[in-house]
């Protein structure tokens, strides 16, 4: 589907729930979150983060040593400039993955017809 069509349109029970074109429905629509996977200790790199007035949420995982952070924005364009450089700005954290989070069209059509 991704190949062919670069403008989906999800119904729900006959009624048209979203629309619009395909990259802008798997970046997640209205909300733009960011996934941040480093090592190292949270804490300090935490609170610089959350300080920030165009971040509205992170939610953290740790696993195996290392944190997972899905950052949610409400100014992207700040986030895309700023925030792995916040990141970073840590010396003692090492950042393994960074990105703007992507869903699948599947979890897309499952959260749309809930």
């Amino acid at each position: 589907l991704l190949q062919v069509s670069d403008t989906v349109g999800i119904l729900n029970r006959g009624e048209l729930v979203a629309q619009g074109p395909t990259g802008k429905l798997l970046a997640g629509g209205k909300r733009t979150v960011y996934s941040v996977v480093f090592k190292g200790d949270p804490g300090r790199v935490h609170r610089l983060v959350a300080g920030q007035p165009w971040v509205s949420n992170i939610s953290a995982m740790r696993l195996n040593g290392r944190t997972e952070w899905q950052v949610t924005v409400t100014d992207e364009a700040i986030a895309e400039a700023e925030l792995l450089r916040l990141v970073l700005a840590d010396e003692r954290v090492t950042v393994t993955e960074f990105g703007r989070r992507e869903y699948e069209l599947e979890s897309i059509f499952v959260s749309l017809g809930k």
